[in-house]
C-alpha cells in the first residue's frame, strides 16, 4: 500500500489475466480490515481505468494470507471481507511465538505443536467456515502427517503442499475419520505444553 503505482500495475495485469484462466489473488501480511478495504478501493480504481480503456478484465476471487497474530485474532472480521483464507503456518508460528526461526538460540520455540499456535489455527479455520469461505493452509504444517488429523478436526478445507508431499498427505488424510480426528484434537487442545502435544501426536500417528 506504500507503493500504489507498483501495486496497481500488478493488479492491472492480474485482472487482465483473469479473463483467460482460473486465477485468484491472495494478499499477504494483512493485519487489519482497514488494509483490506484500502486494497479493494485500489482494485476498484484499476477496474475503472480498464473499463474506460475498453480492455477486457475480470475481478477474480480475492483472499487473505493469514500469517500474523493480528489477522488470526480478527479472523471473524476478515472473513467478512475475503473470498478465502490461506493460513501461512511458517510465519504465523514464528510471529505467534515471537521467535526468529533462523536463530539457533531460540529455534526450539518454533513449533506448530505449541498450544498457542494450534488454537490460533483453529480460530482461523472456524471463523472462515462460519462465514462460508474456503480455508486452506500452506507451509510446513500442511504436510505434517502428525498435524493432519487436527486440521481435519478443525475443518480445514484445502491442504497446499509441495509436489513431493501430495501422495503422503492424501494417504494420511484417508486414514482418519472425522470422529477419530475430533477425539484426538480434543485431547491435544487440553494439553498445556508443546512437548505434551508432540508426544500425543507421535503416539497416535497412523
Amino acid at each position: 500500500l506504500k507503493q500504489p503505482e507498483i501495486f496497481k500495475t500488478q493488479l492491472r495485469a492480474l485482472l487482465r489475466a483473469a479473463v483467460y484462466g482460473n486465477l485468484s489473488i491472495m494478499y499477504p501480511m494483512i493485519t487489519s480490515t482497514e488494509e483490506v478495504k484500502k486494497i479493494y478501493e485500489i482494485v476498484a480504481e484499476v477496474e475503472k481505468e480498464l473499463k474506460a480503456q475498453e480492455i477486457q478484465y475480470k475481478i477474480p476471487e480475492q483472499g487473505i494470507m493469514i500469517e500474523t497474530p493480528a489477522a488470526s485474532l480478527i479472523a471473524d472480521l476478515l472473513a467478512k471481507e475475503a473470498d478465502f483464507f490461506s493460513i501461512g503456518t511458517n510465519d504465523l508460528t514464528q510471529y505467534t511465538m515471537a521467535v526468529d526461526r533462523g536463530n539457533a538460540k531460540v529455534a526450539y520455540l518454533y513449533s506448530a505443536y505449541n498450544p498457542a499456535v494450534l488454537r490460533s489455527m483453529k480460530n482461523v479455520i472456524e471463523a472462515g467456515n462460519a462465514a462460508g469461505i474456503m480455508v486452506g493452509m500452506c507451509g510446513e504444517a500442511a504436510a505434517d502427517p502428525l498435524l493432519i488429523p487436527l486440521l481435519i478436526s478443525f475443518g480445514l478445507g484445502e491442504f497446499s503442499v509441495s509436489a513431493t508431499s501430495v501422495l503422503r498427505t492424501r494417504g494420511t488424510i484417508a486414514k482418519w475419520s472425522k470422529a477419530d480426528a475430533d477425539a484426538l484434537a480434543a485431547k491435544a487442545l487440553s494439553l498445556s505444553t508443546e512437548a505434551e502435544v508432540a508426544e500425543l501426536l507421535k503416539a497416535s500417528a497412523r
